[in-house]
């Protein structure tokens, strides 16, 4: 198993995946958040007074320092554990699992009615009157009509 001592805290090391920490030769006992309202996986040590997160700590002594202090080590795939290989700083909240969640079409309006949409915008037509017609908001007639202000 090897381990590999943290950048700025003198004394400590821990392993490539987080399940032992050692500082200044002494096991430090790794816990798991015990939330009870929302579960987590989490793990933490306590140690010189404060609590430390296990990936962050593996993040820093595998990986380096994060270029921003405030960025949280984030996991690239949750059921990969807390191994170095697995980790990465990035903004707090930052999940790389989410899918983009693009829609398949942006509107329920066929982009062959779009042109006719903007005629009968210039002609002066009401926004619910062309929705209406088209079985779709008037905020998305809205939409076309704000990218036709937009392009000109």
């Amino acid at each position: 198993m090897a381990f590999r001592y943290h950048p700025e805290i003198e004394g400590l090391k821990v392993n490539e995946d987080g399940t032992k920490v050692i500082y200044l030769g002494e096991t430090l006992q790794v816990k798991k958040s015990n939330r009870a309202e929302r579960k987590t996986d989490l793990q933490y040590i306590n140690f010189r007074g404060n609590a430390y997160s296990i990936a962050k700590l593996v993040c820093e002594c595998w990986n380096g320092m994060a270029e921003n202090p405030r960025w949280c080590a984030t996991r690239k795939v949750k059921a990969k554990g807390f191994h170095y290989t697995n980790l990465f700083f990035a903004p707090c909240g930052t999940n790389p699992e989410k899918k983009n969640a693009k829609r398949a079409s942006s509107s329920k309006i066929a982009k062959e009615d779009i042109p006719k949409i903007k005629k009968r915008l210039k002609a002066g037509e009401t926004l619910k009157a062309i929705a209406a017609d088209y079985e779709t908001s008037d905020m998305s007639i809205s939409r076309i009509k704000k990218t036709m202000q937009k392009n000109g």
